[in-house]
């Protein structure tokens, strides 16, 4: 039984969770022949204050800027 999990950002609404779980029991069944109620979708939300890449939190205004620094720079 395949267990796909899902680790997303919050803000998907009930009828996109509904579709996205339903879209991915489809392919996955399409795919590997798995019956459906063998299909196992786990979404976990997380605050975007519980998110960070590159240092940066999601939360923050400039996330997407800050987030995409290819080098540290170190304080003394």
């Amino acid at each position: 039984m395949p267990i796909i999990n899902i680790d997303c950002w919050e803000g998907f609404n009930e009828e996109q969770k509904k579709e996205w779980i339903k879209e991915l029991t489809v392919v996955t069944n399409k795919l590997f022949n798995i019956p459906p109620d063998k299909i196992l979708v786990i979404l976990r939300d997380t605050p975007l204050i519980n998110w960070g890449q590159a240092g940066a939190v999601a939360a923050d205004p400039d996330f997407l800027e800050n987030s995409r620094i290819t080098e540290l720079k170190l304080k003394a």
